[in-house]
């Protein structure tokens, strides 16, 4: 992909996994979160995440990896830096995703509806925490790669 190319892609593709990740969000956590137990574990049971966090995984690394090479041919020293903060954002989506989210995504996947496991709150928490962080690292890699879009623009 030619670095013309992949500099709109990096906006459009971190711009889709912002809306996706701020759907979930605004919609899906909070459903899922005025849930009983039981109904909370069978209604995320219901959610297919095996496409899901691949996609969210493996945009935020070719993202990250788009970005910096957009980076590296880019025509200002501020059009470099606005990339490799959108590319380190998106890597962070990634890393969020495939490190926190899915892990205990999988084990929700396998509980029974009528115990709640130990530590079910705290892991609901960290679970909704990387959440928070990996569409915050989605919104500032829109915007980083927004302004790297302005300042080449500008040369």
């Amino acid at each position: 992909m030619s670095t013309t190319t992949a500099r709109p892609w990096v906006v459009a593709a971190s711009g889709i996994q912002l809306g996706t990740l701020w759907i979930m969000k605004t919609s899906i956590i909070p459903m899922l979160d005025a849930r009983p137990y039981g109904d909370y574990v069978k209604n995320a049971q219901l959610i297919d995440m095996h496409l899901f966090h691949p996609v969210a995984f493996w945009n935020g690394l070719i993202t990250a990896g788009l970005g910096a090479a957009a980076a590296r041919k880019s025509a200002s020293p501020a059009q470099a830096a606005a990339y490799a903060v959108g590319s380190a954002a998106m890597l962070g989506v990634g890393l969020a995703s495939e490190g926190v989210n899915r892990p205990i995504w999988r084990k929700v996947e396998h509980l029974s509806p009528h115990t709640p496991p130990d530590g079910w709150a705290r892991m609901r928490r960290r679970w909704n925490r990387a959440h928070d962080a990996r569409t915050l690292s989605a919104a500032i890699g829109v915007g980083a790669f927004l302004l790297a879009q302005r300042l080449g623009m500008r040369t």
